[in-house]
Parts: structure tokens; sequence; C-alpha cells
């Protein structure tokens, strides 16, 4: 059998590893940061880092992430700056961007509510840049979800979650449920 020796599927064994590959990457990230006392303006920023480098801000004790969303592992570090630069395009021209104090010069925050930056952002990311970010489309649901973490302390006012990429999205069991988890009629979703 070609591509099998001995019952091996080297096609599923590097699907497999890429899967590990993408699940266990903590680097690549474009986020949004927000000003906990004026929830009127947010910000968009990347790291090639970890997430957890642009958790604060020592010059804004008010600073802290909304969320992240997961660039593929393997991605250049040139193209996560492009990648930020076309959302700061794309921004930049329905928001008006906040320059900075001193120098004049444009920031990366915006006067727009953190929650829809978030929204907007996504989107944007999904519909131009789904290769280079760690994301999948559902048919069912029809949406593209990116892997991502949230500040469900700021959110939910629960215990902030480690920095790793999750989905997110409401995923349905039964696809004619309501609701995640069954949709409350005699089936078996649970199953």
């Amino acid at each position: 059998m070609a591509g099998q020796a001995f019952g091996h599927d080297y096609k599923m064994e590097w699907l497999e590893q890429e899967r590990f590959k993408q699940e266990s990457s903590v680097e690549n990230w474009i986020y949004i940061g927000a000003d906990v006392k004026r929830l009127d303006m947010a910000k968009v920023g990347l790291t090639t880092g970890l997430l957890v480098t642009r958790a604060s801000c020592s010059q804004n004790p008010f600073y802290t992430l909304l969320c992240g969303f997961k660039i593929k592992y393997g991605v250049e570090p040139r193209k996560v700056h492009q990648i930020e630069a076309a959302v700061i395009e794309f921004l930049d021209n329905t928001y008006e961007r906040i320059n900075h104090y001193n120098t004049n010069r444009p920031s990366e925050w915006f006067f727009i509510e953190p929650s829809r930056m978030r929204m907007l952002v996504h989107d944007f990311l999904y519909n131009n840049f789904n290769q280079c970010m760690h994301c999948y489309y559902c048919s069912e649901r029809n949406i593209g979800v990116i892997y991502s973490w949230e500040n469900k302390q700021l959110l939910e006012g629960t215990t902030r979650t480690p920095y790793r990429a999750d989905d997110l999205s409401s995923l349905l069991v039964d696809p004619d449920c309501y609701m995640q988890g069954g949709c409350g009629k005699d089936c078996d979703c649970w199953d």
C-alpha cells in the first residue's frame, strides 16, 4: 500500500503532529487591550512572544488585556507585523485613532468600545488572514472561529484563565439544538 507500512498512516500522523503544534503554541498573537476606566477606547497590538508580555502596562495601571487571537505556529514575525498593520489600517478607516500626548504620533489606541473592537478585529482577521490564524470554519453555524484567549476576570468577574488559545465559540452538540449541551427536547444530545 502506497503511503502505509504495516498499517501506519503517515498523513494522519502528520495531521496529528500539526494539530499538536498548533494547540501547544503560546506565541504569536494579535490582541485587544482596554483601559478599565475608559471603556470608550481600546488598543490593538501584537506580540511574537507570549501574550503575558502584553498583559500590563507600567505607565497605565488601569490597562488590561481583553482578548488575544492566536496566529498559527510557524508564521514569521514579519508576517505578524503585516497582519497588525492591516488591522490598524482597517480600524483607522472607520474609527478615530488616538495620538500620543507628547509626540502627537498615532498610537495603537482608537476611540471604540473594546467589545466592539474585539468583534470587528475577529471578523477582519478571519476574513482576510485565516490562512495565518489558528482557526476553522464551522459550516453548521456558518461562522469562522479563531482560537482565542479572553480575560474572564474582566468579562465575567471570575478568575483569570491561563494565556492559551481555546475555541471560545458556542459549540453545538447537535446542529438541531438551540443551545450548547442540548435542545431541551427528549433527545440524546448528551450521549
